[in-house]
C-alpha cells in the first residue's frame, strides 16, 4: 500500500527495498493547449472531410490533398501521445541492495526501463530547477530533477520534483544502499 512521502511522491516498502511513485507534474498550459488543439482538430477534419467525397480532386491536387491528410493524422496521434503523457505520465524507482530500477509509464503501461547495480549508482543529487528558455524572469518547474552517475554516464529521473520531494525521496533512498559521491 503506497504512502505519502512528500508533496506528490508515494513510497511503499517491498520484500526487499523501496518503491518509489513519481507523478509526472501536471502542466497549467495542458488546460490552455489541450482545448486549442481540439479545436483545431474539429476546424481541419470539417476542412477536410469533403476531400474524400465523391466530387474530390484528381492528378496531383489529390496527391496534394492525401499529403495534407496525412499530415493531420500524423498531429492528431501527435497530439493524443501529448496529451496522454501530460495526464498520465509518471515514474516507479524500485530499489533493492542490488538493484535499481526505473520505469516511465504512461496510462500504467512501461515505456521506458532502466535498471543499474546499486554498488555502480553514485553521486544522486537534486537539481534545481532552472529559468524558462522563453522569459529568463520565469522559472520552469518541470527542468528540477534527480541526478545520479551509473556506467560511466549521468542519469536523470523524477523531472519537475521540488527540494522538499526530492530530499524526501533521497534520504529514503539512502536507507537502502549508502550510494558513493
Amino acid at each position: 500500500m503506497l504512502e505519502e512521502l512528500a508533496g506528490r511522491l508515494n513510497w511503499e516498502r517491498t520484500s526487499r527495498g523501496i518503491l518509489i511513485a513519481i507523478p509526472g507534474r501536471r502542466n497549467a498550459m495542458v488546460a490552455l493547449y489541450a482545448p486549442l488543439v481540439v479545436i483545431w482538430l474539429a476546424f481541419a477534419s470539417i476542412h477536410y472531410s469533403h476531400l474524400l467525397g465523391p466530387d474530390r480532386a484528381t492528378g496531383s491536387e489529390f496527391t496534394f490533398q492525401l499529403i495534407a491528410i496525412a499530415i493531420y493524422a500524423v498531429g492528431f496521434c501527435f497530439f493524443v501521445c501529448w496529451l496522454a503523457w501530460a495526464l498520465t505520465g509518471d515514474t516507479i524507482v524500485t530499489l533493492d541492495p542490488d538493484e535499481i530500477k526505473i520505469q516511465r509509464r504512461v496510462i500504467g503501461i512501461d515505456v521506458s526501463t532502466l535498471s543499474f547495480p546499486t554498488r555502480d549508482v553514485s553521486k544522486l543529487k537534486y537539481i534545481a530547477h532552472t529559468r524558462s528558455w522563453g522569459d529568463q524572469d520565469v522559472v520552469d518547474p518541470r527542468s528540477s530533477k534527480i541526478q545520479f552517475e551509473a556506467g560511466g554516464k549521468v542519469h536523470t529521473m523524477a523531472w519537475g520534483v521540488t527540494e522538499s520531494e526530492a530530499t524526501a525521496a533521497i534520504e529514503q533512498m539512502y536507507t537502502i544502499s549508502r550510494f558513493p559521491g
